[in-house]
């Protein structure tokens, strides 16, 4: 049988006031399946059973999957699921997900289901007074081209659902009065509430199941989860505990991941020398256009790539957390601090998704904020999101602290990370107490799952799904973003008196060598310029390969490789003790160090003049007291579209164009000239600048407002430079280290967001009445200060 499953958001109800519900709601609206599949928590069935219910009223045949039967079974829940079956009419099958039991059964259950489809009687709760009122609306939607149950919509009618009645409305303008008229009339009768009246009947027929086919043998007895909760959430331990949790992936992901790259780096180093080596060799000082374009490009995803063990880790210790129960912990213990600064429990989620524990993404954080009720919150949650530290910041992290903090990456990460954080809660709460202050609020609730042992499988299966997303990003956006970078680097390349200058210099070293060649016995061999390049290039090459090199067995192999390749020129690599062939080597070694330096000079110029160059030097007036060269400037210009592009951008300008293993991070610490309290300001202006234009696109979907996009555009870049250029200023007066500089950034943030942790939150949430005009309002003054002297002369 060929079986198309959808998985659909979970949601413990089919109501429509959170994000989850309206989109599973809509696709069963939209696409009418054969079959649902309700997939519960069998250690909370009670819970999950009214969902149950909702789900079987709508008219289609539905499979209940009693998962995490083996955590039911050690918490003392004995569930009859035959009796369930019976009692529900339809199948219902016992599972275990992390054991991976009940899979053949359930899709058993599925085929028979479908099949049995044309037999199946509509399941109906009799909601006694308010059925007259349901038959009421089904005679008038009756003749309704809906394929839905007829029943079913009408009962979410009178439950006030917009999703069925802007579905209803298209043929029936008037359907919303009538279920007003329905749902007054049934509350001038019976003093009860429609949607309350609904829910209380299916929580009371989910109490029937729960008290016929459920026992708990263990019900009062404490148990593991209730023990760890007495700790993980006790009132003093919470955060403590939090902080080091977020260390010690820090420490394993950042520190023990990048370790690891130390032996995929030579992988990545090989495919880079042999696309080099495919590549068409530079005659002297003129670099083929597709050799720079293929240098480029490989330089480009090397520079990301080389990251892929630090996000597997990361993503593998993420999915524990997941999977152990500890993210809903998360948002609980949050919740008492976010409350402070005017953002929610429910803001977790996103922070999260966004990167609060770095590695995350800010399209997806802002969208999950649609399920936010509380407004103020959500407004907040969306203009902070950005703040998070995006998967596509963290190589550019990694490659600044793998170029100057390799001693200190685990501590700096840490500050990079919870910096993020208190930016965003100080953000949050200057916006909730200013321009989002009159928006409506909401209390936070949320049920907390007992903790789950994760499973190898799953977790290395949704490390392996994250990881995918990030390289086919690296594939396909970011490589696309090289190739117009790569085109904006070439235009309108160098003058013509610098390339005349440039060739002077060039005739001049080949004369030179020409001239010494001559009293060589060998000159025939290299008396033309198509040899002299050859020979260059052989040597470039061979140079290259040995450095890159560590082993004495590897040195022979090469050794051997371009003996092979030209015996010829290989004495003048190695000349031995022959006299000729030394004075070969020696003006040829000359003449290699004056090629490198002129293409060096030639690449730095025709970045500086290209057009992505000069737009880099043209903010530079502003981010120069912050330390930024023009370099700098053009890494983060080519990254707006994505954050990525900023590694491969500084990874390119930065590397060189000859066969080595030589790292980006390495290649950077040596030809930049920055130092470590330039890496710290690049990365405080980086970690306070939004992810990416995606993100500002989804903002802009979110709020409903291009104010609020532009808003989220420009005042953290605002931000970034104006508190980038202070730390930087400082420092260099100050003569700070780059940790020293980092760890007085981190205090004061963290010491600013205590502060207004501290300060009482309590605002005006109100709006409205009538406007007072300035005139009367001082009127209204002057009347109150002359009673106050009238009471006073009294007295």
């Amino acid at each position: 049988h060929k079986i198309e499953m959808v998985d659909l958001p979970g949601t413990y109800s089919f109501s429509s006031y959170s994000l989850e519900e309206r989109v599973a709601k809509e696709f069963i609206i939209g696409e009418s399946p054969d079959v649902i599949v309700n997939v519960i928590d069998a250690s909370n069935i009670k819970r999950n059973l009214y969902l149950t219910f909702q789900l079987l009223e709508i008219g289609m045949p539905v499979v209940v999957v009693l998962n995490m039967m083996d955590v039911a079974q050690r918490r003392g829940i004995e569930i009859d699921s035959a009796k369930i079956s019976k009692m529900l009419g339809c199948q219902v099958i016992e599972a275990s997900g992390a054991k991976g039991l009940g899979g053949k059964e359930i899709m058993k259950a599925i085929v028979d289901t479908a099949k049995a489809k044309e037999t199946y009687e509509d399941f109906k709760i009799n909601y006694e007074e308010l059925e007259p009122h349901i038959q009421t609306i089904e005679d008038k939607i009756i003749d309704s081209s809906s394929p839905l149950n007829k029943r079913w919509m009408a009962i979410k009618v009178l439950e006030g659902d917009t999703t069925i009645i802007d579905h209803l409305q298209k043929e029936y303008f008037d359907i919303k009065d009538m279920a007003k008229d329905e749902e007054d009339k049934f509350h001038a009768l019976y003093d009860k509430d429609t949607v309350s009246f609904l829910a209380t009947f299916r929580y009371d027929s989910a109490d029937i199941i729960y008290h016929k086919a459920i026992k708990e043998t263990k019900k009062g007895i404490e148990t593991l989860t209730d023990k760890a909760d007495k700790i993980i959430l006790n009132r003093w331990l919470a955060l403590p505990i939090l902080f080091g949790i977020m260390f010690l992936i820090y420490e394993l992901a950042i520190v023990g991941g990048y370790k690891l790259t130390d032996y995929t780096w030579p992988l990545l180093a090989a495919v880079k020398n042999f696309v080099i080596d495919i590549s068409p060799a530079p005659f002297l000082t003129e670099v083929p256009m597709i050799t720079d374009f293929a240098i480029w490009m490989i330089n480009s995803a090397n520079a990301l790539i080389n990251y892929i063990p630090i996000f597997f880790i990361l993503f593998a210790l993420i999915a524990i957390m997941e999977d152990v129960g500890y993210m809903p912990r998360m948002a609980f213990i949050l919740d008492r601090i976010f409350k402070k600064f005017g953002l929610h429990g429910q803001s977790t989620l996103p922070l999260v998704l966004g990167g609060a524990m770095v590695g995350g993404c800010a399209v997806p954080g802002v969208m999950a904020t649609k399920g936010i009720a509380d407004d103020r919150a959500r407004m907040a949650t969306i203009l902070t999101v950005p703040y998070m530290n995006c998967l596509a910041k963290v190589p550019f992290y990694t490659l600044l602290l793998g170029a100057f903090f390799k001693p200190d990456m685990a501590i700096m990460m840490f500050f990079i990370s919870t910096a993020t954080i208190f930016t965003a809660l100080i953000v949050a709460k200057i916006l909730t107490t200013t321009f989002l202050k009159t928006r409506e609020t909401a209390p936070f609730v949320m049920e907390l799952p007992p903790y789950h042992l994760p499973t190898i499988k799953g977790v290395l299966l949704s490390a392996a799904q994250r990881v995918w997303i990030y390289i086919y990003k690296v594939l396909t956006i970011v490589l696309a973003v090289a190739v117009v970078l790569f085109a904006m680097l070439q235009l309108p390349g160098i003058s013509e008196e610098s390339q005349t200058k440039y060739d002077q210099q060039l005739v001049k070293s080949l004369a030179t060598f020409d001239k010494k060649a001559k009293t060589s016995k060998y000159y025939k061999e290299v008396d033309t310029k198509e040899e002299i390049a050859d020979l260059l290039n052989y040597y470039d090459g061979y140079k290259s390969k040995r450095m890159a090199t560590t082993s004495k067995s590897g040195a022979l192999a090469v050794d051997e490789d371009y003996k092979t390749l030209n015996a010829s020129y290989f004495k003048f690599i190695k000349p031995r003790k022959d006299k000729e062939a030394k004075k070969i080597n020696r003006i040829l070694r000359k003449l290699a160090k004056v090629r490198n330096r002129i293409l060096r000079n030639i690449k730095n110029e025709k970045v500086e003049n290209s057009l992505l160059g000069m737009a880099g030097k043209a903010v530079e007036p502003i981010t120069k007291y912050a330390g930024f060269d023009w370099k700098i400037n053009v890494a983060f210009l080519s990254s707006f579209a994505a954050r990525e592009s900023a590694v491969a951008t500084l990874g390119s300008l930065y590397e060189n164009n000859q066969v080595d293993s030589q790292r980006a991070e390495d290649a950077m610490a040596q030809n930049s000239g920055y130092t470590p309290l330039h890496a710290v300001a690049i990365i405080i202006f980086m970690l306070l600048t939004p992810p990416c234009i995606a993100t500002m696109i989804v903002v802009k979907m979110q709020t409903n407002s291009y104010k609020w996009m532009m808003f989220a555009i420009f005042f953290p870049v605002f931000l970034g430079v104006i508190i980038s250029s202070g730390v930087f200023t400082l420092g260099t007066m100050y003569g700070w280290s780059g940790v020293d500089a980092m760890t007085y950034f981190y205090v004061t943030v963290a010491s600013i967001a205590l502060a207004l942790g501290l300060y009482p939150s309590k605002t005006i949430n109100w709006k409205g009445g009538f406007r007072i005009q300035q005139k009367t309002a001082e009127i209204y003054k002057n009347h109150e200060r002359n009673l106050k002297k009238g009471e006073n002369q009294n007295d």
